[in-house]
């Protein structure tokens, strides 16, 4: 009888033993998950900002360069918008400003976007311009804050009409 009692209190003991050891795992798999499910959490909010970020400069690009919209400039542009452009001063009203006048005699047109990349606050769009045979590629970057653009930095090279290029490659 007591080898019996003994055995089924090691029996029990066991039992006991390996829930714990179970429940300790089952604890630490559902701390897993759970620290899982907020790294996910976190890059989809990362994610959606990026892609916000991209529809408000290509939305911006396409309305004021393509559409010249010039008076919808403060539904994209934020307060404080730093401009890297030297022929351009700092602030939304200077850029507001020069886009008539760099667009004078352009006719409105849809912006084709060879490329939009966006990292952290950063967009960086690439576009491709063609006006009597002179084919322009742009590279700008603009820093997003709170869903304004902020910042802005552009390069560009024109190919006239007729410039041999010394390879076969195009622009971008």
């Amino acid at each position: 009888m007591k080898k019996v009692q003994l055995t089924v209190v090691l029996i029990g003991a066991i039992l006991f033993a390996s829930c714990t050891d179970n429940s300790a795992k089952l604890k630490k798999l559902n701390e897993n998950i759970t620290n899982l499910e907020s790294k996910i959490e976190v890059q989809n909010k990362e994610q959606a900002t990026l892609e916000a970020n991209k529809k408000v400069v290509t939305d911006f690009y396409q309305d004021l360069f393509g559409n010249q919209n010039y008076q919808n400039m403060d539904k994209y542009v934020g307060p404080v918008y730093i401009q890297h452009n030297p022929n351009v001063a700092d602030g939304r009203e200077a850029l507001k400003e020069m886009l008539p006048i760099w667009l004078k005699d352009a006719p409105k047109f849809k912006l084709n976007f060879n490329l939009v990349v966006a990292e952290k606050d950063l967009v960086f769009v690439q576009v491709i311009t063609e006006n009597d045979g002179n084919r322009t590629s742009t590279m700008d970057v603009f820093r997003v804050t709170d869903g304004k653009i902020s910042e802005h930095w552009d390069a560009f090279n024109t190919f006239k009409k007729g410039d041999k290029s010394a390879n076969d490659n195009p622009l971008f």
